[in-house]
């Protein structure tokens, strides 16, 4: 009937295009050919129709000149060939033009197609160049200064960002007023690293609905600085961010519907203040913690979706349904849809008339029985082993105690050592004639060995190089200085000599012995006085070799023999 054919009569000509005004509706006119004279005299026209038609010829830049008027053309269901970057040049009030299904072109191999033709539109803002199965472009990307809204879906971006490919990764960054982007449904199975990088940062809206996505790359977010609106619907992820707040502070619409999220991560929502609108719909989540969604961010939100996922209803679940019984936040279809995939009993009910109150009882009876429990065997079996095996028990322990702890040097006011060793470790001739020939002397030979203090084999790591010099010295019986002409003018060799001197006159000990490497003080008034009052205690080393072993002997004796012993027995009793 006619009624129903009316009813069922859809206008062509969209509501955007009436909105400008004075309209001319020519689609599906079997239109093959445009020619400037086809519009001569309607200058005034703001929107004009073409969609539908057959067009195929390469446009120029001439065929609208009468238009001048123009700001809404529609241009989609053709066969438009996008061959030179003069195409609708002459359209310089345009704002809205509409491309899409024109791929005739764009599946030919060896077609060059050019995308650059927008730079030359001032005034378009919203460009539609959806189902286009756009997969190769002369141009490695758009740009406009004007465009604020960029449709692209249906297309082949899968293909001009193929994995090693980077000739297409900046497509939209000379978009640089861009607001609104939309690249669903372009068989995407990974996103570049740096894409986020590479797009304009006024972006607000992000649609990658559709696509194949199995990971996302919420790290690189923070680049779209002003993103308000993120759609990753319908794709095949399977994670949230570790903590969305970290990847973005200026989502405020995120939708995450009908993918393959199985949990929320433990701090998902924490610090996401700006979040208004979340939708988890159509997930395999079973359960939604209390740290996942703070609830001074959860509360904060005017719309949350979580139906269609398979909750599980069993005690962890007891905040969720507390929460959501209590909240203002509107949550659609929460009585019919969002519901119990089990146990038992629960599966097909709704959530928010679960009952768990059990879970909290049994929850708090378990944790009484469970400590009384406790108590009660910990007192039997320690009363038992206390009578029968006290003795056993405290041997273990403090043999257990002793092998945590290990070998320890034990603080002890004796002498640890015959001598300490003080000399210029920094001086790589010095450190090698010490460690190669005295100690390999005093201390590795089988007769009469000696046990040494040095510095870099026995100071304990940590403690100040002043402690470990008085502890060096006082844990030794003798002290010797090994001296060149560098040493002698270095302050630790003051500081050591300082210390060592301080026991003749705090303890009446005198533990000095001086070997000398280089002829150094030969003047020194300290050095002649010693040679004279304990000759043994003041050695130098011979240049020739057969005098060595004498030195080596020497050295053993000043060492063994109390300095007290070798004093000049002349000079004590005139002193």
């Amino acid at each position: 009937s006619k009624d129903k054919e009316a009813s069922s009569y859809q206008p062509l000509v969209k509501g955007d295009c009436l909105n400008y005004g004075k309209t001319l509706d020519l689609s599906r006119n079997n239109v093959f050919f445009v020619n400037p004279s086809d519009f001569q005299g309607l200058s005034s026209l703001k929107c004009l129709n073409l969609s539908g038609n057959a067009i195929s010829q390469t446009l120029n830049g001439s065929e609208f000149s009468y238009l001048s008027g123009l700001k809404y053309l529609d241009f989609s269901n053709n066969r438009v060939d996008l061959l030179y970057q003069t195409a609708f040049k002459e359209l310089k009030l345009l704002e809205t033009l509409d491309l899409s299904n024109n791929q005739h072109y764009f599946l030919v191999e060896g077609v060059t197609h050019v995308l650059s033709f927008i730079k030359s539109l001032a005034s378009l803002r919203k460009l539609m160049m959806n189902e286009n199965d756009i997969s190769t472009t002369i141009d490695t990307g758009m740009e406009s200064q004007s465009l604020r809204i960029l449709e692209f879906r249906g297309n082949r971006l899968d293909a001009l960002w193929s994995d090693g490919n980077t000739r297409y990764w900046s497509f939209f960054k000379n978009l640089t007023g861009l607001e609104v982007l939309d690249i669903s449904f372009n068989s995407l199975s990974f996103l570049p690293h740096c894409v986020f990088e590479k797009m304009p940062p006024s972006l607000k809206l992000l649609n990658l609905t559709n696509n194949r996505l199995k990971s996302f790359i919420w790290g690189n977010l923070p680049s779209l600085k002003n993103l308000i609106t993120l759609d990753l619907s319908n794709n095949l992820l399977t994670t949230v961010p570790r903590e969305l707040s970290n990847c973005t502070s200026s989502l405020q619409q995120l939708m995450l519907r009908n993918n393959r999220i199985q949990r929320l991560t433990k701090h998902f929502l924490r610090g996401a203040f700006t979040l208004r609108y979340l939708d988890l719909s159509s997930n395999k989540i079973e359960i939604i913690k209390r740290s996942s969604f703070p609830e001074n961010v959860i509360n904060n939100l005017k719309m949350l979706l979580l139906h269609d996922n398979p909750f599980k209803c069993n005690c962890e679940a007891v905040w969720f349904v507390w929460w959501i019984n209590r909240t203002q936040v509107t949550i659609p279809l929460l009585a019919t849809d969002v519901t119990c995939a089990g146990p038992g009993a629960h599966k097909g009910r709704s959530v928010v008339f679960l009952d768990l109150y059990t879970c909290e009882l049994d929850t708090s009876y378990l944790i009484l029985y469970a400590l009384s429990a406790s108590a009660i065997v910990a007192l039997m079996v320690f009363t038992v082993m206390s009578h029968l095996y006290f003795w056993d028990v405290w041997y273990s322990y403090h043999y257990c105690t002793a092998k945590l702890k290990g070998y320890r040097r034990l603080s002890s006011p004796a002498a640890c050592y015959d001598a300490f060793i003080a000399y210029d470790s920094e001086d790589p001739a010095v450190n090698e004639w010490v460690l190669q020939e005295l100690v390999e002397r005093l201390e590795n030979q089988k007769a009469r060995q000696f046990n040494l203090c040095l510095e870099g084999r026995d100071w304990l790591p940590g403690q100040p190089v002043f402690d470990n010099l008085s502890q060096s010295i006082q844990l030794s019986k003798k002290t010797i200085f090994v001296l060149t002409n560098r040493y002698i003018k270095s302050g630790r060799f003051k500081t050591t000599f300082y210390m060592a001197h301080q026991r003749l006159l705090d303890e009446k000990m005198d533990v000095i012995i001086l070997v000398f490497l280089e002829k150094v003080l030969q003047k020194s008034r300290y050095v002649r006085l010693r040679k004279r009052l304990c000759r043994s205690s003041v050695l130098e080393w011979p240049t020739n070799p057969q005098s060595q072993p004498y030195f080596w002997q020497c050295l053993k004796n000043a060492i063994a023999t109390s300095n007290s012993l070798a004093y000049n027995k002349f000079l004590q009793e005139t002193v």
